[in-house]
C-alpha cells in the first residue's frame, strides 16, 4: 500500500456518511462522492464535508477505498453498479482498490455483496459501523472482517486520519462476522429500548 494520502470514495452523502466524510477530509484526504438525483440538502451536506462530486465512472476510476454507506435496501445494487463499472475500465482501475460495504446488512448479503467481487481486481472488506455519526470527540466505531488479514490491516491503517477502526480477527474469521456484529448489536439496542419502554409502563 502506498504511503501517499489516500483517495476515498464515500457513496452516500446522507448525515453517516457525510460525516465520516467530514473526518476523513479534515485529515486531509480527498473525499469524492455522487450526488445524481440526490436533494439540495444532500448536496449542501457533501459541500459542508469538503466531498467532490464525481459521475460513479469517474468515482471508480479515482478512488484507492469505496467505502457504501448507504439505506440496507441499496447496498447491493450499488455494489453492482461499480462491479460493472469496474469491468468496463480493468487495468484502468487504482491498484490496489478496495470496496467496502458499511451497510447495515445481514452476512448472506454481504457475502452476496463480496461475491460480486470475487474473480475481479477489486478487494472486498466487510465493515459494521456501530455508533453515530463523528462529531467533535464522538467517534463511532467501523468494526471490519475480511478474508485476507493484509487488507484488513490496510483498512485498519486508515485509523491515522481520524476514523475509529476495529479489526476482527483469529482462526475463522471472515466476511460476513462485521456484518453479524452489526446486526446483534442492533438486535440487542433493540431489546434494551424494548425494557426500558415496558419499565416505564410497570
Amino acid at each position: 500500500m502506498s504511503s501517499a494520502v489516500p483517495r476515498l470514495a464515500v457513496v452516500a452523502a446522507g448525515a453517516m456518511g457525510a460525516a465520516v466524510a467530514k473526518r476523513l477530509t479534515s485529515f486531509g484526504c480527498t473525499v469524492y462522492t455522487n450526488l445524481d438525483g440526490r436533494s439540495e440538502d444532500t448536496r449542501k451536506r457533501a459541500q459542508d464535508a469538503g466531498m467532490i462530486d464525481l459521475s460513479v465512472d469517474e468515482l471508480v476510476l479515482k478512488s484507492d477505498w469505496i467505502l457504501s454507506i448507504l439505506p440496507p435496501r441499496d447496498a447491493v445494487s450499488f455494489a453492482e453498479k461499480i462491479q460493472e463499472v469496474a469491468a468496463k475500465y480493468g487495468r484502468a482501475l487504482p491498484s490496489p482498490q478496495t470496496f467496502v460495504d458499511c451497510n447495515a446488512v445481514n452476512p448472506e448479503t454481504v457475502k452476496r455483496i463480496a461475491a460480486l467481487f470475487s474473480g475481479t481486481s477489486i478487494r472486498f472488506v466487510d465493515a459494521g459501523i456501530i455508533g453515530g455519526p463523528p462529531k467533535g470527540d464522538q467517534n463511532p466505531t467501523f468494526y471490519a472482517s475480511a478474508e485476507d488479514v493484509k487488507i484488513l490491516d490496510e483498512f485498519t491503517a486508515l485509523s491515522k486520519y481520524g476514523l475509529k477502526l476495529s479489526p476482527l480477527k483469529g482462526k475463522g474469521v471472515g466476511i460476513g462476522d462485521a456484518s453479524a456484529l452489526k446486526m446483534s448489536y442492533a438486535v440487542s439496542g433493540i431489546g434494551r429500548r424494548t425494557s426500558c419502554t415496558l419499565l416505564k409502563h410497570v
